[in-house]
Order: C-alpha cells, then structure tokens, then sequence
C-alpha cells in the first residue's frame, strides 16, 4: 500500500488552488455550515409541531418575520452544507486523502455520506407539504422493495404511514448526532474557525433575503418535483423496472468508499473512476429530470411545450 497522496488530477488541483486563495478549505466551511445548520434548526424545532406540520410552519410564515428569517437561514445553510460536503469528498478523494487517516476512522467518516443524504431528505419530508409527502411516498415505495426486510427499514426510519414523529427525531437528534460526531473526529475540533463562520453565515444571510422556501398545499399544482438532490433518484425510477436495483447501487458505492483505503493505487484509480462514473450519471438524471420533465413526469423542453 505504497500509494503517493497529495497527487491530484491537474484540472482538480488547478480549481482548489483557486478555491483555497479566496475561500477557506471547504471542510472548515462544511464544519461552519453544519453548525449554522443545527443552530437554527433548533430554534424552528420549538415551533414545529409533527402533530400539525404543515399548519406550524404556514402559522411561522404568516406570523412571524423572524421566524421566517430563521427557517431561510436554515434551508440555505443546510444547502450549502450538502454542497460543501460533496467538494470536500472531491478535494480529499482527489489526493487520496483516504491514506491520511486510520482506516477505522475512514470508515466512520464515510458513513456521513449516507446520513447527510438521509439528513437532507427528512427534512424535506417535515415540511409537510405537497412535495415533502411525495418525497416520502417514494422513500417508503424505494425501501419496500428490499426483498428481506425492507418493511422493517421503512418502519425503522420513517415509522407510521402519515405520522411524522419518528423522522422528526431522527432529523434532530439521532442522525444529525451521529454526523456531528463523525465530523467532530474527523476535524479534530470542536468549535468551526471563525473566517469559515463569517462566509457561511454570510452566504446564508444573504441567500435567505433573496429567496425564502416554500410551502405546497395539497391541489395548487399539477405535478410537484422533490429538491434538486432528489430529482435524480425520481428519474432513476421512472426508468428502472425493479428499483431495488438502485439501493443495491448506492450500497456498492458506499462500500468502495469504505474499502478505498485497503486498495493498491491501480485498484482505487479504478474504484475512483466507478465512483465517478456513477455521480456524473446522476448529475445528468438530475438534469433531466429538473429541466426535461414536466407534469405526470411527461418529457417537455424548457424553452418550450411538450
């Protein structure tokens, strides 16, 4: 296992030369996002009611600016957490990063990947509206087709049909601790550095006063589309004829990541090139679905009709 780290393709070394003189490195502004994160999602918690959901963040919205102020800073820092998530898994597979650690912690801090995708869609599905109860309807119909104990799965992380307790305290507390204290570990640190807490917050505060979240009541639209995360995993299924296919992707994904680090150098170039292969793949699906599909997921163009 005589792999050089610190040896990045050109073009990826050339973007984060660029992205280190003017930002910090993006896993200080990862570790700065997860806390602005959790920060103002424990102010909203104390509003939502997983009895009402829908109804506590309308009653947010229409009653209080503040709390509409808080719930923006929340969505966009939990966006930019995501994104500066993803960069930091590039920046570090890039220069094999995965050889600068135990392999035990490896492991661990490979499973914030799932948990971070998992994190994001719980919260989406907690608004409660239009979009957040598709997202869970097709999260229940993914996990339901496990041919050995997908229901149990379901009921382990999303409970009752049309009851949101058990996301809620997934979302809040058991899997957003598990990616703090994985992130924790991995950073070495407790507290985020300062500059990376001026940018997010700044970022945050800023994209907040531009464009506030929205809520879907039940009836308003023809068709309604999950987060743009998501959009690729509903194009993935309109095409797959047996869906379960696609956990068994997602679980082969994460397992190279996992083993990465007990790989020769022309094992994990090539284990590199499957991971690759299959995040481009998604980004095209999630073009095409964004862009491409319209109402009863029917192909249309965005320039102009069907």
């Amino acid at each position: 296992m005589n792999r050089p780290p610190n040896q990045k393709p050109s073009f990826i070394k050339g973007f984060f030369n660029s992205w280190a003189y003017l930002f910090p490195p993006p896993g200080l502004l990862t570790h700065a996002a997860l806390f602005l994160a959790i920060g103002s999602g424990i102010a909203l918690s104390f509003v939502y009611d997983v009895n009402r959901p829908f109804d506590s963040l309308q009653v947010l919205a229409l009653g209080n600016q503040g709390g509409i102020f808080i719930r923006a800073v929340h969505y966009w820092s939990s966006q930019l957490f995501l994104v500066l998530a993803a960069f930091h898994v590039i920046d570090q597979l890039s220069k094999n990063g995965e050889l600068e650690v135990s392999r035990g912690l490896w492991v661990r801090v490979s499973f914030i990947v799932p948990l971070v995708l998992f994190l994001m869609i719980s919260g989406f599905i907690l608004k409660g509206d239009r979009g957040g109860i598709l997202a869970r309807q097709v999260l229940e119909g993914l996990l339901g087709t496990l041919p050995a104990g997908g229901d149990i799965l379901r009921f382990l992380f999303l409970g009752s049909p049309h009851n949101f307790q058990l996301i809620f305290i997934h979302h809040v507390a058991t899997t957003t601790l598990f990616v703090l204290i994985f992130t924790l570990e991995h950073d070495g640190r407790i507290w985020p550095e300062w500059r990376s807490v001026v940018y997010v917050t700044a970022c945050s505060m800023i994209l907040s006063s531009l464009r506030t979240p929205v809520l879907r009541p039940e009836g308003l639209e023809i068709y309604v589309k999950g987060p743009w995360y998501f959009v690729g995993l509903q194009e993935m299924l309109h095409w797959a004829s047996r869906p379960g296919w696609i956990l068994v992707l997602g679980g082969a994904v994460f397992f190279v990541l996992c083993v990465l680090p007990l790989a020769s150098e022309r094992v994990s170039k090539a284990l590199k090139r499957f991971m690759t292969g299959v995040f481009l793949a998604y980004l095209g699906m999630s073009v095409v679905g964004w862009f491409f599909r319209g109402g009863d997921w029917q192909r249309v163009v965005p320039w102009g009709g069907p």
